[in-house]
């Protein structure tokens, strides 16, 4: 087989399984993040569902409520049952915890088969995580005598912020599946249309040109004939050999064999491929330098401004579609410039980057944006003020640790928070505007 032809199918071989994995691995992330998309719509129908209701009023409901018809009773079952007509979701209930990771219905507004007072629930991890305050989904979907099911959990809080009960979402195992199957084989036919299409693209190019290579090789080794011929003769002329024999030199070998033997054309097309990876392992390396550059601040890794304008844009598109749901945390270093100014950029830039840290872990990196040389965003699902105070305290905590290994140097937080307002903030300004005002309060305090 002539080397022209080799390197045709080496380079179809590797098109084609190149654009295969990238298919199959396209394909699995796709899936993973039409997964996560909707963990977060299930999570954020528990969670406002839970938010709507008044813990202190479901703390108080009994079995004889719903016998009596009581207006507690009626409330409840009246929120419950807004969300149940208008969300895609199943089931909606409220669930009480009965101690011992042990859990039973409430109030549940399903008009047929409704689950009793004190009826007792399937626990699952997602659920027991609600019971701790963490609204959870379920990773694997279970069954009951309601059917198979993925749920949502999300804790009710009383008016003391205690757990007051937990509102549960079930939605039909049989639909999400459906649709993760859908996307998952819709991603996976567009995968292999484009291994086929650059596959065939490689095959027409590659054939166009084969005979530009086929020329090239036939030319080289002619040369090689050529030279090996010549050099053969120069070795069999008496007149050289004798010039050689009374000079006293030794003769190293027949090169005519060496050259005979010799793939010029193997080499030029080797050199062909070596120069042809160099650029393509290059290009990546330049494209994921630029990547990392357009949206991911260096220091810290979190996302930059850039990130955070593009973060706005779909906020107040959300917005203006009627379909947003969102918190603004504003987090500031206090004292940054003060310890630029003593300790140096050094020490500065890794408050920074710990502060970052810290920060990752209450509000996941995914959320986070360094806007500034002390100024950090988080834009995050609608939570409400108090459990964002939460959060924040424990953020507090981990600066207060911090702060007893910097030594004599001390840094400290001010923060500023607002939750989106649907019909009352027109666009994300106004959200920000009321975040930016509670961190200058915050800032005025400490002065």
């Amino acid at each position: 087989m002539k080397v022209t032809t080799k390197y045709l199918i080496m380079i179809c071989t590797v098109v084609f399984a190149v654009n295969l994995v990238m298919g199959i691995v396209i394909a699995h992330q796709s899936k993973e993040a039409l997964v996560t998309q909707i963990n977060a719509m299930m999570l954020n129908v528990s969670n406002t569902a839970a938010a709507s209701l008044d813990g202190d009023m479901l703390e108080s409901v009994t079995a004889d409520d719903k016998a009596s018809g009581s207006n507690n009773y009626n409330e409840i079952m009246d929120t419950l049952t807004l969300f149940l007509d208008n969300a895609d979701v199943t089931y909606i209930y409220t669930i009480q915890d009965m101690g011992n990771d042990e859990f039973a219905f409430i109030i549940d507004s399903d008009p047929v088969d409704p689950g009793e007072f004190g009826e007792e629930i399937m626990t699952t991890e997602a659920l027991i995580a609600a019971s701790r305050g963490i609204p959870s989904v379920d990773q694997e979907a279970f069954t009951d005598s309601w059917g198979r099911f993925y749920s949502s959990y999300s804790p009710v809080l009383d008016s003391q912020g205690r757990i007051a009960g937990i509102v549960g979402a079930d939605f039909d195992a049989r639909w999400l599946e459906a649709q993760l199957r859908k996307q998952y084989l819709s991603v996976l036919i567009i995968a292999m249309v484009a291994v086929l299409v650059s596959a065939t693209l490689v095959l027409l190019v590659a054939t166009r040109l084969l005979n530009r290579f086929q020329a090239l090789y036939d030319e080289l080794s002619s040369l090689t004939d050529d030279v090996a011929e010549l050099n053969t003769d120069i070795l069999n002329n008496p007149d050289y050999k004798g010039l050689v024999e009374d000079a006293g030199v030794e003769i190293a070998g027949d090169t005519a064999d060496t050259m005979e033997t010799t793939d010029v054309s193997e080499d030029a097309i080797g050199a062909l491929s070596d120069k042809l990876k160099s650029m393509h392992d290059s290009m990546n390396q330049y494209l994921s330098i630029v990547r990392r550059q357009a949206y991911a601040d260096p220091m810290t890794g979190l996302g930059n401004r850039t990130a955070y304008s593009n973060a706005v844009k779909r906020l107040n598109m959300s917005i203006s579609q009627g379909i947003a749901s969102y918190s603004v945390i504003i987090i500031d270093i206090d004292n940054l410039k003060a310890i630029y100014d003593e300790r140096g950029h050094e020490f500065a830039d890794k408050v920074v980057y710990d502060t970052a840290c810290i920060l990752k872990k209450s509000y996941g990196m995914e959320h986070l944006y360094r806007i500034s040389d002390d100024g950090f965003m988080v834009i995050t699902d609608s939570m409400t003020l108090k459990r964002i105070e939460e959060i924040n305290l424990t953020i507090d905590d981990e600066i207060a640790q911090y702060n007893g290994r910097l030594g004599d140097m001390k840094i400290s937080l001010s923060k500023g928070a607002a939750v989106y307002r649907p019909g009352l903030d027109v666009d994300y300004r106004e959200t920000f505007k009321r975040a930016d005002d509670e961190l200058a309060s915050a800032r005025k305090a400490k002065a």
